[in-house]
C-alpha cells in the first residue's frame, strides 16, 4: 500500500492512543466523565480510516456538532448550572466578586503571549480562557471565531482542568507561608431570598446592557439562577440542574470529540494551545493568591490566600481543594464558603470575558 494510503491508518492509531488517554482520565480520576467518555467515542468515530463509514455517520454527527458553532451547548449548560447554584456565598462575600474579576488580566496576558507565538487572536483567546478552569467559555469563543479548532480547544480545556489539583499545591507552598495558610475568616451571613432574586435579576440586566456579547453565557447563567430563586418553578429548576444539564454535557462531549480530527490535533499549533492553557491556569492561580496578599497589606480583616487559589471556575472542586490545603495546616479551618464564592466569581469573569472578546474580535 502506498505511503499516502497508510497515512489515515497512522493518524487513526494516534487518535486511538489519545482517546484511550482521555478515557483513562475519565475512568481512573473521574475527571468530567459525562463529557470525556462521549468525547473519546467521538474522536474515534470522526477519525475512522474508512471515508464511506464517516460519510454515513455525518447525518447523525453533523446536527450534534452544529451546537458548537453557534454556542448553543455552552449557553444551555450555563442556564442549567445557574438553576443549580446557590449564590448566597458570593452575595455574602462581595469581596470575592472583585477577586474573580481580576482573572481577565491573566487571560489578556496569555492572549498576548499566544499572539507572539504566531496564533491568531481568536485561537489565542480560546486558549487563554482555559485558565478560567471551565471549558464552556473557551468553546463558546472558539466556536464563533475559530470554528475549525473548537473541538481541540474544548478538549484541551476539559482535560487540562484535571491538572489543577497538581498545579496548585506547589504554587500555594511557593507563594504563601504557613501562617498565611492558617488565617481564619468570619462565617457567612444569612442571605435573604429576595437578595438572591435581586442579585440574579440585576446581574442579567447589567450583562445585557454592559456586555451584550455575554448574554448567551453570563446572562443565561443568571436566568437559570433566577428560575431557581424565584421559587415558583422548582420542578423546572431541578430538572434543568440535573437531568437536562447532564444530557447537554454528554452531547457537548460527543460534539467536541467528533470535531477533533487528526489534522488539527496532531499539529504544532495544537501543542501551542496546550502550553498556553497550562500557562493560563498557572497565571490565574498566582494572580488570585498574590492579589489577596496585596490586599492583606491594607485590610483589617485578613483573607486567607488559599481563597485566591480557588479563582477558577472548577466548581466545587477548586473550593474543596483550597479547603483541603487549609485543613492540612489547621484541622479546624473552614474557608470553603469563601473559596466557593471565589470560584463562582471566576465563572462569571470567564463568561463575561468570553462574550467581550467575541464582541471585540468578532466585530459585534
Amino acid at each position: 500500500m502506498p505511503a499516502a494510503g497508510l497515512l489515515p491508518f497512522v493518524h487513526f492509531a494516534a487518535i486511538i492512543a489519545l482517546a484511550a488517554g482521555v478515557l483513562y482520565l475519565a475512568l481512573a480520576y473521574r475527571l468530567y466523565p459525562s463529557f470525556l467518555i462521549p468525547a473519546a467515542a467521538g474522536m474515534v468515530l470522526v477519525n475512522l480510516p474508512y471515508p464511506a463509514v464517516v460519510a454515513a455517520l455525518a447525518p447523525f454527527l453533523d446536527p450534534v456538532r452544529a451546537g458548537l458553532g453557534h454556542g448553543i451547548y455552552p449557553s444551555l449548560i450555563l442556564l442549567c448550572r445557574g438553576a443549580g447554584f446557590d449564590l448566597s456565598h458570593l452575595i455574602s462575600h462581595p469581596r470575592q466578586l472583585f477577586l474573580g474579576l481580576l482573572n481577565p488580566l491573566a487571560f489578556l496576558a496569555v492572549l498576548a503571549l499566544g499572539w507572539t507565538l504566531g496564533l491568531g487572536l481568536p485561537l489565542a483567546g480560546g486558549a487563554s480562557l482555559i485558565g478560567g478552569g471551565d471549558g464552556l467559555s473557551s468553546i463558546f469563543l472558539s466556536g464563533h471565531l475559530a470554528r475549525e479548532m473548537v473541538g481541540p480547544v474544548g478538549l484541551a480545556a476539559f482535560v487540562l482542568a484535571g491538572l489543577i489539583p497538581r498545579l496548585q499545591p506547589p504554587l500555594v507552598r511557593l507563594l504563601t507561608s504557613r501562617q498565611e495558610r492558617m488565617i481564619r475568616m468570619a462565617g457567612a451571613r444569612k442571605v435573604a431570598k429576595r437578595e438572591n432574586i435581586i442579585f440574579a435579576g440585576v446581574g442579567f440586566l447589567l450583562t445585557a446592557l454592559l456586555v451584550p456579547g455575554a448574554v448567551a453565557l453570563t446572562g443565561m447563567f443568571f436566568l437559570g439562577n433566577l428560575l431557581k430563586e424565584s421559587g415558583v418553578v422548582e420542578r423546572l429548576a431541578r430538572t434543568l440542574a440535573n437531568r437536562v444539564g447532564d444530557l447537554l454535557v454528554m452531547l457537548l462531549g460527543l460534539a467536541v470529540g467528533s470535531s477533533c480530527r487528526a489534522a488539527e490535533l496532531l499539529t504544532l499549533t495544537y501543542g501551542k494551545v496546550l502550553i498556553l492553557g497550562v500557562v493560563a491556569l498557572i497565571l490565574v492561580t498566582m494572580l488570585g493568591i498574590l492579589a489577596i496578599k496585596a490586599a492583606n497589606l491594607f485590610c483589617r480583616e485578613k483573607i486567607n490566600p488559599l481563597v485566591g487559589a480557588a479563582a477558577v471556575a472548577l466548581i466545587p472542586d477548586a473550593a474543596l481543594l483550597s479547603q483541603i490545603l487549609g485543613r492540612r495546616e489547621d484541622v479546624r479551618l473552614n474557608i470553603f464558603p469563601h473559596a466557593l464564592a471565589t470560584s463562582q466569581a471566576a465563572l462569571l469573569a470567564a463568561t463575561l470575558t468570553s462574550g467581550l472578546l467575541w464582541s471585540i474580535l468578532g466585530g459585534h
